[in-house]
């Protein structure tokens, strides 16, 4: 039976009050006015708008960092929510006047004249007497406005939970995070709770805050998965199938991309910017070293993602190098004569700025969010997008199985660049430098379960990289002041300030990058030959022994 009353304007010799039991520091033996309700029934179901208030406060309180309303706001919803089911007589005039002088005479002792001009506002919103940009012409100050209509959204997402009218939609807890709320519920009606309340939460969101999503149990456990938090190691096992191997490496380091992420946005250290992208990176060299282990369409998302972080982190991460190298070129000299880069420096860093505006730009979006939230999952759930092994033909799949494969893989597509090594192009060793970078993330991702010998074998793949990874920052250095240079010539037509320029210093900053390239790159056979020695295949084969 429902408690719904009908409001008729001075009508009825004796009204029944509302259930107001559940409703904090409110006086509940005071009896209703007389001349405004009459029960649509002989006695009202007060179980359900008791219902309905518990689902408001709840909520209430869950986004109380969002409103800051109070104690008082508490009061008010309670209220608010004993009224909701109230039914208005239609064809009366002056009703919001009215409903005013009913909410008065029920609690004057209780209400304040503000307090009542709010609650009368909720109740004229809920029941559609008034809507949201009316309430601007109320007679209530900007932040009694802020307070009724808040409070009108706190409860109509309540209501939206009650649609089944079962009272058995629970709420079992909201989350707060960035530009969103969740609201989790349980019950056997939420297919209908959940989408009314999820359909009523647009007014939350049409006034001002964080978008909510409403979700049942079972899909919050998939949104909601806790990220995983940055652990020693990887934990593989040789005995590991070989796709589950590549989801521990993928969480490992998509732990470390959000363990610096908070530093990344404030921006202080540099340092952490970089060590976000390079967890980017090595979840992205994962994707192709795990590639076979998993559906091309299971990972294609989460691939597009990792690109698009990729790039927000390294059109920053790429300008702090050249400014970097640069200031280390100006600490070569004397204090006083560490000048003439302003102007080269000064263009860097508004670029810089520029970048990092659209890194945040990027890393506040849904795109940024549903990324993460989608990988997080794929990286927590065992077996998910793993690619079956045939049921026709055996196939190995354990990484005691798979990982020498993998190596020798990664070692072959290396060696086939001797035959160039002496004559080869920066562009060539630029590719190398790609390959070399390739085998060194296969060797780390596995080395838990390689042999001792794998510690050399690492260290000399890294110095190798790095001395690649120099001569490409070389070779790109010099092409862009290379063109700083070309694009200031042009402009000194026109302008005296740019014929001011220190011309000279930057060419010879140039000049500087260009030796600092022929040397990396004359130099790279001689460590070439520590690469292709016995020595280092030796330690190679003895670590990979072990499986």
């Amino acid at each position: 039976m429902s408690d719904q009353t009908e409001l008729i304007i001075g009508g009825a010799e004796e009204a029944q009050s509302k259930d107001i039991s559940t409703t904090p520091n409110v006086n509940t033996t005071q009896e209703p006015a007389n001349d405004i309700t009459k029960s649509k029934s002989n006695e009202p179901e007060k179980g359900q708008t008791g219902y309905v208030c518990e689902l408001a406060w709840t909520l209430f309180d869950s986004t109380l960092s969002l409103h800051e309303l109070g104690e008082q706001g508490r009061n008010l919803l309670g209220i608010a929510a004993m009224l909701h089911r109230t039914r208005l007589a239609r064809g009366r005039k002056k009703l919001t006047k009215e409903l005013r002088r009913y909410v008065s005479s029920q609690f004057q002792q209780e209400l304040s004249h503000d307090a009542v001009d709010v609650i009368t506002s909720v109740a004229a919103l809920q029941h559609g007497m008034i809507k949201r940009k009316d309430v601007a012409k109320l007679d209530l100050s900007p932040v009694q406005q802020r307070e009724a209509l808040t409070l009108a959204a706190i409860l109509k997402i309540a209501q939206g939970l009650d649609e089944s009218e079962s009272q058995e939609t629970a709420i079992e807890r909201v989350v707060s995070e960035r530009d969103k709320v969740y609201i989790v519920v349980s019950g056997p009606d939420t297919l209908i709770d959940v989408v009314s309340a999820q359909r009523n939460a647009r007014f939350w969101t049409k006034i001002g805050y964080p978008e909510i999503q409403v979700l049942d149990l079972s899909e919050a456990q998939r949104v909601l998965l806790p990220f995983p938090e940055p652990m020693e190691a990887t934990g593989i096992d040789s005995a590991d199938e070989i796709a589950e191997a590549g989801r521990k490496v993928m969480r490992y380091h998509f732990a470390e991309m959000l363990r610096h992420e908070d530093g990344t946005r404030h921006g202080e250290d540099i340092e952490a910017l970089h060590d976000m992208r390079v967890a980017t990176r090595r979840m992205r060299a994962a994707f192709e070293v795990f590639s076979e282990a998993f559906e091309p369409e299971a990972l294609k998302p989460h691939l597009k993602g990792l690109r698009a972080a990729g790039r927000a982190l390294g059109q920053v991460r790429d300008l702090d190098v050249f400014m970097e190298k640069a200031q280390s070129y100006l600490n070569l000299f004397p204090e006083d004569q560490r000048i003439g880069l302003d102007a080269l420096l000064n263009e860097w860093h508004t670029n810089r700025e520029k970048a990092r505006e659209e890194m945040l730009v990027y890393m506040d979006s849904q795109q940024y969010y549903d990324f993460k939230r989608n990988f997080n999952l794929f990286v927590n759930t065992p077996g998910m997008g793993a690619r079956p092994a045939p049921a026709d033909w055996p196939t190995p799949p354990l990484v005691k199985e798979i990982a020498p494969v993998l190596i020798y893989t990664r070692l072959a597509a290396v060696r086939a660049y001797e035959a160039i090594v002496e004559n080869a192009t920066i562009q060539q060793l630029h590719a190398l430098r790609i390959e070399f970078k390739k085998l060194r993330y296969t060797v780390e991702y596995f080395r838990e379960v390689l042999g001792e010998e794998v510690k050399p074998v690492i260290n000399e793949l890294k110095g190798l990289q790095d001395h690649l990874g120099d001569l490409n920052d070389a070779q790109v250095a010099c092409l862009i002041v290379q063109e700083f240079l070309e694009r200031r010539q042009g402009q000194k037509q026109t302008s005296l300030e740019v014929e001011r320029l220190d011309d000279e210093t930057i060419r010879a900053y140039l000049n500087f990058r260009y030796n600092e390239r022929e040397r990396l790159f004359s130099s790279f056979p001689e460590v070439w030959e520590k690469f292709v020695n016995a020595e280092f295949r030796r330690n190679l084969a003895l670590a990979v022994s072990v499986l």
